[in-house]
């Protein structure tokens, strides 16, 4: 790949980040279209495919979400939410295939200029998310991902404990 196409690629990875602070703007068809083709897209375990991609625009249903679970409290203040269903059959590949999608899914927010936070469920709380969404067991949702547009306070450079990147000398080994 040429330089010229590369950089604005790999910029776009290196600027993606956690977004939990959104305004009531709705996400547009088109965007919420592009967002879930490129999870399709996403790569899985042998390319079975094995999610489901559940988008929430129900209010009630976000705001209850936020209200029952520890890491996925901002799903309730955002405009839409995916939340990714497993099948539960196999945790590790789930786990996997779960998280690879969830990463596309941010990357392909920001890059439409939008604003994406992964959130989890935990516990009880997982049956609970489940039931709300209408995932029955051995299927779960662990991964809730909140979409919206970023607020201005939230797209602020931020400063402080692990809010950098170690430099690459303290994390890679060459042998």
């Amino acid at each position: 790949m040429a330089a010229d196409i590369a950089e604005p690629v790999l910029r776009a990875l290196r600027r993606t980040r956690q977004v939990r602070q959104f305004t009531d703007e709705p996400v547009g068809e088109d965007d919420l279209q592009a967002i879930l083709e490129v999870a399709r897209w996403t790569g899985s375990s042998t390319n079975q495919q094995l999610w489901q991609f559940l988008v929430v625009r129900d209010g009630a249903i976000r705001q209850r979400i936020g209200e029952v679970t520890r890491y996925a409290r901002h799903v309730g203040k955002a405009p839409l939410a995916i939340a990714i269903a497993m099948p539960g059959e196999d945790l590790e590949t789930d786990a996997y295939d779960e998280g690879r999608a969830a990463e596309r899914i941010l990357i392909a927010a920001n890059v439409l200029g939008l604003g994406a936070g992964i959130g989890w469920t935990d516990g009880d709380e997982r049956a609970v998310v489940g039931s709300l969404l209408g995932v029955n067991p051995p299927a779960f949702v662990r991964t809730i991902m909140s979409v919206g547009h970023p607020t201005d306070a939230a797209m602020q450079k931020r400063s402080g404990p692990r809010t950098g990147r170690k430099p690459l000398a303290e994390i890679v080994r060459k042998l």
